[in-house]
């Protein structure tokens, strides 16, 4: 369904792919030329809807700014395992940057951003060069990354290795009920975004609440990957959001005046190609 209004077009349901899962909703601004915000929710890759409570408003503000949104919805675990839900990351950029000149649009000017397991999917899809690649493209199509509110590896599971065979180890992650979407230890490692980082990368801007700094520890391992990533000479940085939680971060950004949603488009205005 497509509406208009006050200039802005609003596309929702659009498909990127043959399954009910793969839509995306795009909201639209007046002019020629702007930027795109691609948008992926949280819900620990098992839950979580673009049009839900949590997630249904954050496109919202983005127009007003002269920045397009698509909030995109991908396979959940329940419909996929590990890593339908990356390629579905991919597969929504593709079809972004194919359409996007159509609506008026610049196909160079792609952001990813993402919170909890979203934040995640962008991290690996701007960083991992498998999943563009197998639509054709390479992680350059992406002009810069937003991850807000998650961790970046499993700690636990990398300390247990450095202690334990790695035969024990799988055995013990299969028994988890936790990790059946992963095919594999080794696939279940792979996915975390810091085993990723190289030369080459997109711009990422980390954004973290001030009360999920520790627990889980989404600052160490942002600034972990940013401190990589720098070293191996990109552009990154980590802010800390001020009085933000985990969901109230990315509930506020729907406000044209919200500290996050304001670091987001200006991450936008200083890094467009």
């Amino acid at each position: 369904m497509v509406t208009a209004i006050l200039g802005l077009w609003l596309a929702s349901d659009l498909a990127y792919g043959s399954h009910a899962r793969q839509r995306l909703d795009l909201s639209i601004p007046d002019g020629k030329g702007f930027p795109t915000v691609v948008f992926v929710h949280g819900g620990s890759l098992t839950s979580g809807d673009k049009t839900d409570e949590d997630y249904g408003k954050v496109c919202r503000a983005f127009p007003a700014a002269g920045i397009a949104c698509a909030s995109v919805n991908y396979r959940l675990a329940s419909d996929a395992g590990w890593p339908a839900q990356a390629e579905d990351v991919a597969a929504a950029v593709a079809w972004i940057r194919a359409h996007i000149e159509e609506r008026g649009g610049d196909r160079e000017r792609l952001f990813l951003v993402g919170h909890s397991s979203g934040a995640l999917l962008v991290a690996l899809v701007g960083s991992d060069t498998r999943y563009l690649q197998r639509q054709g493209l390479d992680t350059k199509a992406v002009a810069g990354v937003v991850s807000m509110g998650s961790i970046l590896w499993d700690e636990q599971a990398e300390e247990a290795l450095k202690t334990h065979p790695h035969a024990e180890v799988e055995a013990a992650f299969a028994r988890s009920p936790d990790h059946r979407m992963f095919a594999s230890l080794d696939a279940y490692l792979d996915h975390w975004p810091i085993r990723h980082v190289r030369a080459g990368l997109p711009p990422f801007l980390f954004l973290v609440a001030e009360e999920e700094q520790e627990h889980p520890p989404v600052l160490r391992t942002n600034r972990t990957f940013a401190e990589r990533a720098r070293a191996s000479g990109n552009r990154a940085e980590v802010r800390v959001l001020p009085h933000r939680t985990h969901m109230s971060a990315i509930r506020s950004m729907s406000q044209m005046g919200d500290t996050a949603f304001a670091l987001v488009r200006d991450f936008v205005s200083k890094n467009e190609p």
